[in-house]
């Protein structure tokens, strides 16, 4: 093990003599942020931010084309014929006023310039609900028509097949098209989440499982904890090359689908997803460290997850940060130590439960509910939790189209948590 880090540490160096001599040598090498950012990124990754307030498509091509050149351009990524996957965030079937979901205009721009350099794209995601019908989902994301407009092709996962990965001792199945990519755009959302405190570039990956398979993994890790090594093990094995974090407008409170849209006026880019959570985090006020993704991806080596080792180009973070930034109810519990926990966690608890004024019984929660937590006698029903089987995954609060799923408090959890 000592021989291992004591080689690692040496070609870690070997790589920043690299970097300072090309430096010195501009004039030699005028690509130096084109080889910095796909082959010495992993020595101090770039994290580029810029001002960006409209999705109008003119606006939007040129603050990608801004972020992008701060990190040295698509055209250092994408070369002719490549197969590029475009992922966004398609959470589920909800207009992108909500923040819910990556904005259309976004994935559309990012795929017309990578299509502009002579790649092959497509744009795919599996969100929660498509496999009952994931033309509902491009429908209402925006991204349907869209797609029409600009002679886009997009690719559902659960029609296209998987493939299985090891990782470890574990085996996973991915979507085809994201392992038949030559390279992969990440496009996720900058939001909360009620399970993992924020959902970001990392996370976005998880869309790679197809179909109930996610449902699987949420139901054998039932904590966030454990939820975020599955995360992290899906990040490795299909890690994207590029980064665009849509932040432009984002969402605060009890994400990822029932906090409340904000105008964050952002575009974040970088080769480093972890890297990229980490400024992300800071941002909106959360510690990185104390975000497990960020944790275990960055101790996994797949990333860096501290500040200190990441630059940050573009606005100096201190001058985007959103002080007033509203994160999630239960983000308490998450940051209590787990003795704490074991000892009053029968008397502080937090449950979905079912708001009968907003629901209208579609059963999209009983569908999802790995444990069969969430029940509903018939059609006319109101869903109702069995709390005894209930894992606090959160997929019904997630997946529910009206937002009328509320996080439930305990007494003791309705005086001491905000």
């Amino acid at each position: 093990m000592l021989l291992i880090s004591s080689w690692f540490i040496l070609f870690r160096v070997f790589k920043l003599f690299i970097v300072f001599s090309l430096k010195e040598n501009a004039g030699y090498y005028p690509a130096f942020d084109c080889v910095y950012n796909t082959v010495l990124k992993d020595v101090i990754p770039k994290v580029a931010i810029v001002r960006a307030a409209s999705y109008e498509r003119r606006s939007l091509e040129e603050k990608l084309h801004e972020v992008l050149g701060l990190i040295g351009g698509l055209e250092c990524f994408i070369k002719p014929g490549m197969k590029v996957l475009v992922k966004p965030n398609l959470l589920s079937a909800k207009a992108p006023g909500r923040a819910i979901t990556t904005h259309p205009e976004l994935v559309a721009v990012v795929a017309g310039m990578a299509r502009d350099l002579g790649a092959e794209v497509k744009i795919g995601d599996s969100p929660a609900g498509a496999k009952t019908g994931i033309q509902r989902v491009w429908d209402s994301t925006g991204l349907a028509e869209i797609a029409r407009r600009d002679n886009l092709e997009l690719v559902g996962f659960e029609r296209s097949g998987t493939r299985p990965v090891k990782v470890g001792p574990f085996t996973y199945y991915i979507s085809k098209p994201v392992l038949e990519a030559d390279f992969i755009i990440n496009l996720p959302k900058l939001k909360t989440h009620i399970l993992t405190l924020m959902t970001g570039a990392v996370k976005n990956m998880f869309g790679v499982i197809p179909g109930f398979r996610k449902g699987l993994y949420h139901k054998e890790a039932p904590n966030p904890r454990h939820f975020s090594r599955i995360v992290v093990d899906i990040f490795s094995a299909v890690q994207p090359g590029l980064n665009i974090m849509d932040a432009i407008l984002v969402m605060e409170g009890d994400g990822p689908a029932s906090g409340t849209a904000r105008e964050g006026k952002m575009l974040l880019a970088s080769t480093d997803a972890v890297a990229l959570d980490t400024v992300a985090a800071s941002i909106i006020g959360l510690t990185p460290q104390k975000v497990h993704t960020i944790k275990y991806a960055a101790e996994a080596g797949l990333g860096i997850g501290w500040l200190e080792g990441i630059e940050i180009v573009g606005e100096k973070l201190n001058a985007v940060k959103i002080d007033d930034f509203e994160l999630t109810s239960n983000r308490a519990l998450e940051l209590l130590p787990k003795f704490l926990m074991d000892m009053i966690g029968p008397f502080l608890w937090m449950r979905p439960k079912v708001d009968e004024t907003d629901c209208v019984q579609c059963g999209d929660c009983v569908n999802s509910c790995p444990t069969k937590a969430m029940r509903q006698p018939d059609d006319t029903s109101i869903p109702i939790v069995d709390k005894d089987l209930c894992i606090n995954c959160w997929c019904c609060h997630e997946i529910c189209p009206e937002n009328a799923i509320f996080i439930n408090k305990s007494w003791l959890a309705r005086k001491f948590i905000r």
